[in-house]
């Protein structure tokens, strides 16, 4: 079609001879116009379901999740730079916010885009010096908690083993201990233990080692993969049946969820948070019985921290209420009071247990 105001020239209209070819060549490119533009919605169409199937789903459950706020690209990157000196920006997406989501069914928190877990360089560039060395802890609860739970395990593993203090404190029945560290640094220090130490994930290591060990533990692991649901699946397959699955986590029901910039709850670092119902909802979900489940108190290290928290939270808003609170002592009273309760109050971490059925 074609329109013409009375300043146009007149339109140069074909010869009769021409007019057939000139009607069956609209009609042609007519059609295919119509086929690119269908296409294109398909696209589009397509594009959109992957996102609504695929950035928005639980990585958990495979199911439907929720908005929980965004986070600014930009001060995130400023974040990392002022507490570590490190740039992001590479493991970061081009946009200005990332996506905080809830998993409708466990409360399993994740972030879109997804694909944001820090690879091997990241973790180089982060846990440099002193800080590689606080990365890979002789003690902490967990591994106490653990060993407790696994006694009589003849072969574990475990996976994310840092530097094996873990596997090397195991005493008793333990007859083999492996390990799995894609960090060259902890592996180079497990391996100076003299324990035997994979660098595979435990996808990887899946093939050629089901129903091959008593105990699997992995502590502080699972937060920072991107498909939890693929990682535990791995684990209950290299299990014995009747064997134990010890999975440690940061807890988000614990004072870490009232820290909005907390960079190393953060992508590249933590791309899941989890809180116990998530812990809960593993059992059901991959046919495990869930055996133990157990928060850390507050550890007497990190009491610092927790009492900053509690002050940002409740005397940001108030620049009176801060004055009076500094001005009467409250600070030194609260830190007294978190001292002495400690043993009642959450702290870090929380644990949880899992049996395969025998």
């Amino acid at each position: 079609m074609w329109s013409m105001s009375f300043t146009d020239p007149p339109p140069t209209m074909p010869c009769p001879v021409d007019l057939r070819e000139s009607l069956l060549r609209e009609r042609d490119e007519g059609k295919g116009r119509i086929r690119v533009e269908r296409e294109e919605i398909e696209k589009v169409k397509s594009q959109a379901s992957e996102k609504q199937d695929g950035e928005f789903i639980s990585p958990l459950t495979l199911g439907p999740s929720d908005p929980a706020g965004t986070i600014s690209v930009a001060r995130l990157v400023d974040a990392y730079r002022q507490e570590y000196g490190i740039d992001v920006t590479g493991y970061l997406p081009d946009s200005e916010t990332i996506d905080r989501r809830r998993c409708r069914e466990t409360g399993l928190l994740f972030f879109s885009p997804r694909g944001l877990a820090g690879p091997p360089k990241f973790y180089a560039e982060l846990y440099s010096g002193d800080e590689e060395e606080w990365a890979y802890q002789n003690e902490k609860w967990e591994f106490v908690t653990a060993r407790r739970l696994i006694a009589g395990a003849n072969r574990v593993l475990d996976i994310g083993c840092g530097g094996g203090a873990f596997l090397d404190a195991l005493e008793g029945d333990v007859i083999s201990r492996f390990g799995l560290e894609t960090s060259p640094f902890g592996r180079e220090q497990a391996q100076g233990r003299g324990l035997e130490v994979f660098d595979e994930t435990i996808g990887d290591h899946v093939e050629g080692h089901r129903n091959q060990y008593d105990a699997v533990t992995a502590f502080q692991v699972l937060e920072h993969v991107d498909d939890p649901r693929g990682f535990i699946s791995s684990c209950v397959e290299v299990l014995k049946p009747g064997g134990t699955l010890v999975l440690s986590v940061p807890n988000q029901d614990a004072f870490l969820r009232h820290c909005d910039l907390q960079v190393l709850n953060l992508p590249p670092h933590h791309v899941t948070l989890w809180p116990r119902s998530s812990l809960v909802s593993v059992a059901e979900l991959f046919a495990l019985e869930l055996v133990w489940l157990e928060a850390e108190a507050l550890q007497n290290d990190i009491t610092g921290w927790f009492q900053s928290v509690l002050e940002e939270r409740y005397l940001a808003q108030s620049r009176a209420l801060r004055w009076l609170y500094y001005r009467l002592g409250g600070s030194a009273v609260v830190r007294r009071a978190i001292e002495e309760n400690r043993e009642n109050i959450d702290g870090h971490t929380i644990l949880a247990a899992y049996r395969k059925p025998a």
